[in-house]
């Protein structure tokens, strides 16, 4: 196969998903699979844009909205796997959902893993 060499024109087409080294290290996260953590790294990314659109509760806390079949799509999981990966989040504390209804999707609170009041 292939491949071309990136050229200057094209180096701004590749972002990069961040995921936490400490979500990989510590025993803490052991047990949390590695698509959860890709996800987690996926959320905290859609945090910038929250930022942005000054997705703020009353609280003043950010939130992001991430639907799952945006999340289906985004990983290439199957709806399941994807309602797993945000159980696992959630089960551990990393994330909180809160329903919106409607028809509408949750909005998510992507907690602070270094504080330590997410766990």
């Amino acid at each position: 196969m292939g491949l071309s060499f990136i050229c200057r024109d094209e180096a701004d087409n590749y972002s990069f998903i961040r995921i936490p080294k400490i979500l990989m290290t510590s025993s803490v996260f052991a047990k949390l699979s590695i698509p959860s953590k890709i996800l987690y790294g996926m959320m905290i990314d859609k945090m910038g844009a929250s930022i942005k659109n000054k997705w703020l509760d009353e609280d003043g806390r950010v939130y992001i909205v991430y639907p799952i079949s945006e999340i289906q799509t985004d990983m290439n999981l199957s709806k399941r796997k994807t309602l797993d990966c945000l159980s696992e989040l959630e089960n551990i504390g990393l994330i909180e959902k809160r329903k919106r209804g409607c028809g509408l999707p949750s909005i998510i609170y992507v907690k602070n893993f270094a504080t330590g009041n997410s766990l």
